[in-house]
């Protein structure tokens, strides 16, 4: 009978130790959803003031573009088509680009970068070309020019072909 309580209290202790084990990994588990879910829970938190900064960002930006956009349509407003204030010399690099084509006093580029080209000795489309052949991009060149895509396109095209035609 003594063999027999031995035995029992051993199965006891064996169950014991099982159910100890079960509980442990139990609340280990329950440990790692509570800390996952917190990191998941600050890393929204995160997220939402990111999204949050970039927004007023972008409203800021979104602001010096239209402060800057209203500029420039008020000094196109303000100087009419065309015209040569008495003030304007011929171009320091290139006389023959005429009266009308420099840049700004606070822009300074090459002669060759394109921002200064406006004609050509042969054609009033030559900026055009010329630039082309300087390996801009059509969208580039109609930015630089201010002539439509569709423009610059066409003139690049009938350049080409008087080209063929002549050459």
């Amino acid at each position: 009978m003594s063999e027999l309580m031995v035995l029992l209290q051993a199965l006891l202790l064996i169950a014991g130790w099982l159910l100890f084990l079960r509980a442990q990994t139990e609340l280990r588990a329950q440990a790692a959803r509570q800390s996952l879910t917190g990191e998941l829970e600050e890393l929204r938190h995160t997220v939402d003031a990111l999204l949050q900064r970039l927004a007023e960002e972008a409203a800021q930006a979104e602001a010096r573009i239209e402060a800057k956009w209203r500029e420039l349509e008020l000094r196109s407003a303000n100087r009419p088509p065309h015209a040569t204030p008495s003030h304007e010399q011929t171009h320091p690099h290139n006389p023959q680009l005429g009266r009308g084509n420099q840049t700004a006093a606070s822009e300074t580029f090459p002669p060759d970068s394109g921002y200064n080209l406006s004609v050509s000795d042969t054609s009033p489309y030559g900026a055009v070309a010329i630039l082309a052949k300087q390996g801009l991009s059509v969208p580039e060149i109609a930015r630089q020019t201010g002539y439509a895509p569709g423009e610059v396109e066409l003139i690049l095209s009938l350049t080409r072909r008087n080209t063929e035609e002549n050459g």
